[in-house]
């Protein structure tokens, strides 16, 4: 199951002709493991995907923050920053436990109860 978190990303610089978009799923496979989507690409392609699996939920977060952290530098490396344009969760997962804060202002997520993790 693939479909417990999903954030979006999406960057635009239309002077260096940077059109991208990133995506982050977060779900289970049928031994229970805790699995973690990275998809990338330009924006209107399929793009790439890389697949993380883990028991530990501790690492698979681990792999998310990573990865979202490595976004965070996008100004410097692209001249554009990432921006959230999608974020949904499955009933029972609190995004603020996965994401880091700041990856959530702005979003009414219909089944997280907080959205700082506590």
């Amino acid at each position: 199951m693939d479909g417990l978190l999903r954030l979006r990303l999406e960057a635009h610089n239309p002077g260096r002709n940077h059109h991208r978009w990133y995506e982050v799923r977060l779900g289970r496979d049928l031994f229970g493991h805790w699995v973690v989507t990275i998809g990338y690409g330009r924006a209107g392609f399929a793009g790439q995907t890389l697949v993380h699996s883990d028991a530990d939920a501790g690492v698979a977060r681990d792999i998310i923050r990573h990865y979202l952290d490595r976004r965070a530098s996008a100004p410097g490396r692209i001249g554009c920053e990432y921006r959230v344009c999608d974020v949904s969760a499955a009933e029972g997962i609190r995004p603020g436990d996965w994401l880091p804060p700041d990856c959530l202002t702005g979003f009414d997520i219909p089944h997280s109860t907080a959205h700082d993790g506590s």
